[in-house]
Parts: C-alpha cells; sequence; structure tokens
C-alpha cells in the first residue's frame, strides 16, 4: 500500500461519494498517465461499455468526447490529467449519467507497480442506495482495468523489446511446401508476421506503429490488417495506413524463395 495521501477533491466538486475501488497494477505511472490520454482506444478494448467515441478536443490536459453506448445512448465526456496530484478527473457532462464524477488517484509503489484508488461522485443518489450503485461502479471499473492493464503490460514488452537493428545475414522459415501460413517470427529484435496474398509474399510488423498494438493474432481480411486496441486498419501489402491516419507499417523484412526454402532478408537489401 502506498504511504501517499489521496488527495481530497475541491470543495467546489463535492458530491456524494457512493464508493472506492482500490487497485495495485503490475504498470507505470507513464503507462497510466499515457492511458487515461488515450480516449481512442475505449470502443475497440471496452467494447461492453463503449460503442463509439468521437473526440471534440484533446491536449495534454485530457480530452472531451461524445460516446455512444453498446445501446446507443449518447453521452459527453471529459477527462482532464493533474499531474501534479498524479490523478485524473472524469466528468460525465451529458447523457444517462450527467453529474458524475470519478477522480483516479495513481501512486507508484515500484517502477513498474501502481497503486489506484478510484473514487466516485454521483449526485441525487439516496444515501440507502449508495453502497449499491458504488459497488456497481466498482464492478465496471473491475472489468475496464482489466482489459485496460493487458494493453498497458503488452505495450511495456514491446518498448522492451524494441530493437532497430536486423539480421543481415537472414533467416531460413523452412521448406516451402511445410510452412502453416501465417506464421509469427522474429526478425533481427522485431516480430513480423509471414503470409500470403493473393498468391503474394507479404511480411509486416506484427506490432501496430501507433501504440505497438498487437497485429499478430488479428485476421488478415482484403489486404489488410485491423489494430484491436484502437481499430486502426493497415495494408499489410505497403504498410499504408487505410483508416485515415498518418501512419504506416515500417517496412522491416522481405520473403526471398531459394530453391524450395523461404528466406527472411532485411527488407532494404536487393535480392542475392
Amino acid at each position: 500500500m502506498s504511504e501517499q495521501a489521496v488527495t481530497p477533491p475541491f470543495p467546489a466538486s463535492a458530491l456524494p461519494h457512493v464508493g472506492t475501488y482500490r487497485r495495485v497494477l503490475p504498470v507505470s505511472l507513464e503507462r497510466m498517465y499515457e492511458n487515461a490520454l488515450d480516449w481512442e482506444h475505449l470502443p475497440h478494448l471496452h467494447d461492453s461499455s463503449f460503442g463509439s467515441i468521437a473526440c471534440e478536443e484533446s491536449g495534454s490536459w485530457g480530452w472531451r468526447a461524445r460516446t455512444t453506448d453498446p445501446k446507443g445512448a449518447e453521452s459527453l465526456i471529459e477527462l482532464r490529467l493533474d499531474r501534479e496530484h498524479r490523478r485524473w478527473i472524469t466528468r460525465n457532462l451529458e447523457g444517462p449519467h450527467a453529474g458524475a464524477e470519478i477522480w483516479t488517484h495513481a501512486f507508484d509503489i515500484e517502477p513498474r507497480r501502481v497503486d489506484i484508488v478510484v473514487d466516485f461522485f454521483v449526485p441525487g443518489v439516496p444515501a440507502d442506495l449508495r453502497e449499491k450503485v458504488g459497488a456497481g461502479y466498482a464492478a465496471l471499473y473491475s472489468v475496464l482495468y482489466d482489459e485496460d492493464v493487458s494493453m498497458m503490460v503488452e505495450r511495456q514488452r514491446q518498448i522492451d523489446a524494441r530493437i532497430d537493428t536486423a539480421s543481415s545475414e537472414g533467416l531460413c522459415l523452412g521448406a516451402h511446401d511445410e510452412l502453416v501460413l501465417p506464421i509469427t517470427v522474429d526478425f533481427g529484435g522485431r516480430s513480423v508476421v509471414v503470409t500470403r496474398v493473393d498468391d503474394e509474399w507479404v511480411v509486416f510488423s506484427a506490432t501496430c506503429p501507433h501504440m505497438l498494438g498487437p497485429l499478430s493474432d488479428q485476421p488478415v481480411e482484403d489486404g489488410c490488417v485491423t489494430c484491436p486496441w484502437h481499430g486502426y486498419r493497415f495494408d499489410v501489402r505497403d504498410g499504408r495506413c487505410q483508416s485515415g491516419q498518418h501512419l504506416q507499417l515500417p517496412p522491416i523484412a522481405r520473403v526471398e524463395v531459394v530453391g524450395s526454402d523461404v528466406w527472411l532478408r532485411p527488407a532494404g537489401l536487393a535480392n542475392a
């Protein structure tokens, strides 16, 4: 448990407190701030709670966005990051939960262990129902953080593992007739997916260039792969983003068939 005290809410924002959710997460404070500011992942990673999101404004301060839930109910949500007090405040400005505020404090216990304290403030809840409402909010946040932790941990692993060099000697994948595609392999410290699209060999990065989301388990449909974290869609043949973002899958390797064997070579080298 962290020895740091939770900073109380501003008096002007005082609302009935209905409950608290507390948890220790195996991630850094940096990943937590990053996750809080990352509005794009909500309808993709948390599709049981969010149907869509349209950001109205965002920056280092936080974001404001219009969302829908899976049933189509619309809300206006604002998140403001307060780094000085190691917290962020999420306010429901419009919609079914208008007026509710969620205050999240995050304290780093160790380099990659964070103690979070999430307080729920909901207007208009009778005293005898606050415990029940608070339990509902806590259950929701337990699910949301289960989903967020997997993304944050995987992102940290990818950051730790990234190496920008590749072997100039290449890598033999095996005999052409024995390969079961797609396959994911490490090549020069980077993870790549090897498959065929319309009888053409393709090699693409197994991680999304946006926030290193995992692409290796995602199906290739119409020559494209979609990131499960934020919905960014890339053409695996040329790496170009098809969903409108200014990103591209980096060229890491290419396939060279030598006799009956399939080799990976660095993308920048010509065929031998």
